[in-house]
Order: structure tokens, then sequence, then C-alpha cells
């Protein structure tokens, strides 16, 4: 975890070069279409986190908090909630977004409710609670397919006396790539307002518009209580924050811990970037030129490959089998790209080029002819 100074200036920050970008910005690097951010580069000497002068403390405190202030406001309107948090980490977003949600319900007079129930896809077997939560007894990973059937039914299954909410993720990018249903979603929706549960939306990876438009759950028209998102929020910089409605604000810390000022500086450039004229539009066009680009090379290679999903600068290609010697046979090209179990996830940056595209997809091309 970095200890960036808080002199850190917003005027040195550039979020096409840390989250944005990951392409080959450099001679001989490679393109980085694995939805990775530019790692943090150790930690900077005389961090005001780390000083010892009380001075330094307060001064640092009093400018983190206005950074906070300032981006928290900014976050409610360009989304369904009424209220955001920043926290250090994503391990202290869940947590934070866990006691929130128990909070709630003991505020209103349901001090049982305590279960959440974290809605995972049937492929994700060997993921783990989500960080921070580890060890807690009230947590559930509930893995269902959602593409199924009686995907809802399961869900609504699961609901008891004690269950206070459902955490799920639009889209799924652990074990596999899955764009969860908005019939799916909607019912979950119906199904928490029904028995008074909060309904959380998990956007550590889709949000910030990954999705093609700001945050990924927009494109169903379902709105959650509660939200999580961090990757990319302030590039390499760790950072979460979460969103929520009023109602389910009355649980909410007072007081969150205070984040670095480096990262808050980030994060309002990132916003700054995503907010935009121009910006969902230009995703959404690099979206379709993606998809077209790999529709034609699934039908050239369809002995290789057996589909393709995803949404926005999400895309995947089915393997027929395990898509990890391909990715690995990527990645000896100068191809980055992700492997979840038979998908081959590329994930490039929001601002990529179509010449990066064409370039993406004669890589795969090329170690596909090879493989045939």
């Amino acid at each position: 975890m970095s200890g960036f100074s808080s002199d850190t200036s917003s005027k040195h920050y550039n979020p096409f070069e840390a989250g944005f970008t990951g392409g080959a910005s450099a001679v001989g690097a490679p393109l980085d279409f694995s939805g990775s951010f530019v790692a943090a580069t150790g930690n900077a000497a005389g961090s005001a986190t780390e000083a010892d002068d009380p001075a330094s403390l307060s001064a640092f405190a009093t400018e983190a908090g206005a950074l906070s202030e300032a981006l928290c406001a900014r976050l409610p309107p360009v989304s369904f909630g009424d209220r955001a948090l920043l926290l250090p980490s994503e391990a202290d977003a869940w947590r934070v977004a866990v006691e929130t949600i128990r909070r709630h319900h003991r505020i209103v007079g349901r001090p049982k409710r305590r279960r959440l129930i974290i809605c995972m896809g049937a492929c994700d077997e060997s993921g783990g609670a989500p960080p921070g939560l580890d060890g807690d007894d009230d947590i559930t990973l509930l893995r269902t397919d959602s593409l199924g059937t009686d995907g809802l039914g399961a869900l609504r299954a699961e609901v008891n006396a004690k269950t206070a909410g459902f955490f799920i993720a639009p889209v799924r990018t652990n074990a596999g790539l899955e764009v969860v249903p908005g019939n799916l979603l909607a019912g979950l929706r119906e199904t928490a307002d029904e028995y008074g549960l909060v309904l959380a939306f998990d956007e550590t990876f889709c949000g910030l518009g990954r999705s093609g438009m700001i945050w990924a759950y927009a494109w169903t028209g379902v709105t959650p209580d509660l939200m999580i998102t961090t990757q990319g929020l302030a590039g390499s910089l760790p950072l979460a924050a979460l969103v929520v409605t009023q109602r389910i604000a009355r649980g909410a810390p007072d007081s969150p811990p205070v984040v670095d000022p480096a990262a808050l500086f980030a994060a309002h450039a990132t916003m700054d970037a995503i907010l935009s004229p121009g910006f969902e539009e230009r995703v959404q066009n690099r979206t379709w030129y993606l998809e077209d680009r790999l529709a034609s090379l699934l039908y050239k290679r369809r002995g290789l490959f057996t589909g393709m999903r995803g949404i926005g600068l999400m895309q995947g290609l089915v393997c027929a089998g395990e898509a990890e010697p391909m990715r690995a046979k990527l990645a000896e090209r100068g191809l980055l790209a992700r492997a979840m179990g038979s998908v081959l996830g590329l994930f490039p940056p929001l601002t990529v080029e179509e010449s990066e595209i064409d370039a993406a997809v004669s890589v795969i091309d090329m170690i596909c002819a090879g493989g045939e």
C-alpha cells in the first residue's frame, strides 16, 4: 500500500496514465488488455500519514477532509445515491458496507438481521469471501447460475428471519465473465422490497465507465440501496467508495477513516475524465469496434472458440478448453489478457485506440493459427 506524500499535486496526475491507460504506451511495452492498473511505485518518504509532527498530521487531516467532502459531493448526482463515503481500501469498503447494512436494521428495530447473502456465479467454486470479510460467520456465499431458469428462486429460498440483504455484481469477472440478466436484478429488487432487505451492488470492477456507462447497473434500470466501487477510482492508488440511499445512510459511520490526499487528487482527475463530454460515447464506440473484431475472429477460428460474451470494454472469448494456455502464449507475444476458466477475458483500457484493438486481435489470430 502506498504512503504517498500529501504534497502530491493534482496537476501532475493524469488519469490517462494511471488506471485509464494500459496499452502500448512505451516502445516495447505490452498491450495490457487484462484490466489491471499501473502499479504504485513504493512509499514516498515523508508521507503525512507517517509523520510524527502533530502539525503535519493536522494539516494532512484538514486537506484530506476537504478533498473527501468535494469528491463525495460528486458521486451521488451521477448515481442512484444520496450520500457517498470514501474508504482507504477495498477491504475497508466491504467491512463498512456490511456494518452499515446491519446497523440500518438495528436502527429500524430488526437487530437479528445480520446475515448477508453474496450472490456468486455457479462456476466461481474457488472464490472466497470478499476482502475484509473472512471469518464473518454471518456471510453466506451462494453460488447459483443466474442464467438458469431458477436462479431467482434459489436466491429467494435462502431468505430467512436473519437475512439482512443481498450483494451481487451486475457483471461478474472472477471465475468467468457473466453479465447478470436484468430480470434477475429486478427480481432481487422486488424480493428486497418485499422482505425489507437491502440490495447492494458490487461494482468494484465493472463500474466507472468500463461497461460503457458510468455504472453497469444503469443498463438494466435496476437501482440498489448501496454500491461499492473501487478499481480505477484513484488509478493505482488504494481508494474505495460507498454510495447509499438516504434510507440506508442512517446506518453509515459518521466519521469514515481519512484517506490520503494523493488518492483523492487522483480520484478527482478520474471523475473529471469520466464526466467529460463524449466520454461514454467514445467508450461505447470502442466497444462496438472491439465486438466486431472479436466476432470476425470467432467466425474465422470457430474450432478454438465456441462463443463470446461481455458488455462494454469487458469482453471474453469462450475457448473450447481452458483459457490459461492461450493467455500464457499471448503474454509471450506481448498481449496481456485474463484467463477465467474457459473464458479469455479482454479488458482494454478505457482510452484504447482502434489500432490497439487491431493489434490485439492480430496477436490472438496469430496464436490461433499456430494452434490449429
